[in-house]
């Protein structure tokens, strides 16, 4: 099934069939995947899609994004402020993408960062989950077009 463009207003309560990707995968706009049930998915959109989109929609079910989890660092938002900047300087000179949850900052799993974390005596720890980066909010402006 080749998927040019998504649906218009899919309904939410049709059965989800599962279609896990990678976040390095989603970041492209055209890529192929095995669906749950089996079915071969061609992707070929204008812009990359996120983790719960619907991709298509057939009389009884819709083919779903799901993420798949992987390894992050999770940095506990400092209360205070010179401590949030400090983190926020630091990780502008990482140039990783980032996702800033209400209570939290969660980085990619690099091996070095761990390390540079520790020196700079940044609070962090291991976690797994949707790592839900968003693309084109890297530290700096830095755009990255594979």
């Amino acid at each position: 099934m080749l998927i040019t463009q998504l649906p218009e207003a899919p309904d939410p309560s049709l059965f989800a069939i599962p279609v896990e990707l990678d976040r390095h995968t989603l970041q492209k706009r055209r890529w192929r995947a095995t669906a749950a049930d089996g079915r071969e998915l061609a992707i070929d959109l204008t812009d990359p899609v996120s983790h719960g989109t619907t991709l298509a929609v057939t009389e009884t079910s819709r083919y779903e994004v799901r993420q798949s989890p992987e390894a992050v660092l999770i940095l506990p938002l400092p209360q205070d402020p010179a401590e949030a900047a400090r983190l926020g300087w630091f990780l502008g000179n990482q140039h990783l993408p980032v996702e800033v949850r209400s209570d939290a900052i969660w980085v990619e799993d690099a091996p070095t960062l761990a390390d540079a974390l520790h020196r700079h005596h940044i609070h962090h720890h291991h976690g797994t989950g949707v790592f839900l980066a968003d693309p084109h909010s890297r530290a700096a402006g830095h755009h990255h077009h594979h």
